[in-house]
């Protein structure tokens, strides 16, 4: 009787054990897994191919914008758009000229 309890106190140890272990394994491949994936966006973000592409796109986007006639709703939120940038930078503007 002995022996089975020992046994089975051994066995509950070594599962234990085991869980501890495949939970540990587990966080550090997540984070592994996690910080791989974070090292390559980074790098991504800082390549000369991706600002190109950047720049390609904004280029793209403003030759789009710059065709066509502007209807009255565009005019009307460009223009407060505008406003509200000059407005934010006015001081920045006026210690320029200075």
């Amino acid at each position: 009787m002995k022996k089975k309890l020992k046994k089975f106190k051994s066995d509950r140890v070594k599962y234990v054990y085991f869980a501890l272990i495949f939970i540990f394994l587990m966080l550090f491949t997540i984070n592994f897994v996690f910080s791989f994936f974070q090292n390559k966006i980074l790098s991504i973000l800082q390549s000369q191919k991706f600002e190109n592409y950047v720049i390609l796109k904004v280029e793209s986007y403003l030759e789009k914008l710059s065709e066509g006639e502007l209807s009255e709703e565009q005019i009307e939120y460009y223009s407060n758009l505008l406003k509200r940038i000059n407005q934010k930078f006015k001081p920045v503007i006026d210690k320029l000229e200075k």
